[in-house]
């Protein structure tokens, strides 16, 4: 049996950039027919479950994504089950570091440090202007693009 390769996208409130770029990835992933790949996201806050953020919705909608689901807090189960962690800033690694020992520090690496090669942040777009989350929306599908053409050659088998 074909393992499984598991990654989980984690931003603040698992209501924007985090479940955007899963959705875009297992799009992406779907259309490559790279199977052995499982994706899922969740959030550093916990304040309920809600759900996404309707611009978010709405842009992915206008860019031929469905972004669905209620947002879901980050727990220390869920994060054990991620061969890799991705995380949009700073200050999500330190939230996962309440949660996650230090021990596995090694899993977490920043979106754009996966996708791009830079330890750059992907700005918050919630509660910002329309253009923000437009571009937001087009640097993580780029980003997903990227990181697609990275497992073409060297698919993800091990713990990052």
């Amino acid at each position: 049996m074909e393992q499984k390769y598991t990654i989980c996208f984690v931003c603040t409130g698992n209501a924007c950039r985090s479940p955007f770029a899963e959705c875009v990835l297992k799009s992406m992933l779907e259309q490559e027919g790279m199977n052995n790949i499982e994706v899922f996201s969740r959030g550093t806050l916990d304040w309920g479950e809600n759900p996404r953020d309707a611009n978010m919705v709405r842009i992915a909608s206008e860019l031929g994504y469905d972004l669905k689901g209620m947002t879901t807090p980050i727990t220390h189960e869920k994060l054990q089950e991620a061969d890799c962690i991705v995380i949009f800033d700073a200050e999500h690694r330190n939230a996962i570091s309440r949660v996650l020992d230090y021990a596995n520090w090694n899993r977490i690496v920043m979106f754009d440090k996966l996708a791009f090669g830079t330890d750059t942040a992907v700005m918050d777009p919630h509660y910002q202007t329309d253009a923000v989350y437009q571009s937001v929306a087009s640097h993580i599908v780029e980003g997903c693009k990227r990181i697609i053409e990275q497992w073409r050659d060297n698919p993800p088998t091990h713990k990052v």
